[in-house]
């Protein structure tokens, strides 16, 4: 069963590919822009425009440009960026660590905090902890991830300067040996904890905002879930035995509220991978959001579509992981 699921959802993940890849490339094409002139700057001449736009085979035709990009990219070869004059699939190896140790931070407080929160707002319904788990949500959901960032950066780093403003490491600060390309993963790793301990006081804010939203949604899905749940006959049966109040809400009522918990962090992720653009604009944080801005900004397609498709394989497997766990929590599953 689960390794049918694996099959069908790679399958999947080709032809999403393939669909992001003809959409991005066609949409960056509808742009009335020149990156050749974008790259060479208005003074250039005509000369060394038509040099450029040579060097990067933006003289061809629509179509073979669109067909030599995706045979490149079966290689692993996503073209070369305009904006950094560089190897794009060089430019993510960079990047995406950095965004996938934010988004790795902001998904553990999301749910480390959320699940439990709603969980105990459930069972403690309309209580003061219900009511701070619905005002927690409200605010999750209306608040701006870039205002929520300002805020906090003028009053954590410039009035009380408890944390710093952005970035992975201040500027003279040295990254631990790579090894998973975590900084504070390596750090551990290496037993550098001096950089360990920077590198999380410059997580904390970032990691804290995007994680923000995702929280409010894991704390209303799993309230509704856990409601939905103890007013189950089973749950009055498993009472009426007996059974410690603890029991009743671990051994019989988590877990079955747990799947449409689990479908909701499973698009968390992958919200939090593509929605951490502006975060990562507000902390001057070097992940693939900040270079995806870049990259729009001086009309740089390659580097668009590559970071397009980065993001789309993301949703298809964590919608594979979602898959994968819906199995392993409910035993019906695994027979049809």
């Amino acid at each position: 069963m689960v390794l049918t699921l694996v099959v069908r959802r790679l399958i999947a993940l080709v032809f999403v590919l393939v669909a992001l890849s003809a959409i991005t490339f066609s949409l960056s094409h509808v742009v009335p822009s020149d990156p050749a002139r974008a790259i060479a700057g208005p003074r250039a001449s005509a000369e060394a425009v038509e040099k450029i736009r040579e060097e990067y085979g933006l003289d061809k035709p629509l179509m073979t440009q669109y067909i030599s990009y995706v045979t490149g990219i079966v290689r692993l070869d996503f073209g070369k960026s305009l904006t950094t004059r560089r190897p794009v699939a060089v430019d993510l190896r960079e990047y995406l660590p950095a965004t996938i140790e934010l988004t790795l931070y902001a998904v553990v407080f999301a749910v480390a905090v959320g699940l439990p929160l709603g969980v105990v707002s459930a069972v403690r319904r309309n209580t003061a902890i219900d009511a701070f788990g619905r005002v927690v949500s409200v605010l999750g959901l209306s608040i701006p991830s870039f205002w929520l960032a300002l805020m906090l950066q003028f009053f954590l780093f410039s009035r009380l300067g408890l944390l710093p403003d952005g970035q992975r490491l201040p500027v003279g600060v040295d990254p631990p040996r790579t090894i998973t390309h975590l900084f504070t993963i390596d750090a551990l790793l290496t037993g550098n904890l001096s950089v360990w301990w920077t590198a999380m006081q410059h997580l904390l804010m970032p990691a804290f905002v995007l994680g923000f939203g995702g929280l409010a949604v894991i704390t209303r899905m799993a309230r509704a879930g856990m409601l939905e749940v103890m007013g189950q006959d089973y749950i009055r049966t498993a009472r009426a035995k007996g059974l410690a109040s603890r029991a009743v809400v671990v051994r019989h009522g988590l877990k079955n509220a747990m799947l449409p918990a689990i479908t909701v962090i499973g698009l968390q992720i992958g919200l939090l991978l593509g929605g951490a653009v502006l975060v990562e604009i507000v902390f001057s944080w070097p992940g693939i959001g900040r270079y995806a801005f870049q990259a729009i900004q001086n009309m740089d397609q390659n580097a668009v579509i590559s970071v397009t498709l980065v993001i789309g394989a993301g949703y298809v497997l964590m919608n594979m992981f979602v898959d994968i766990a819906y199995v392993l929590v409910d035993p019906r599953l695994r027979t049809k």
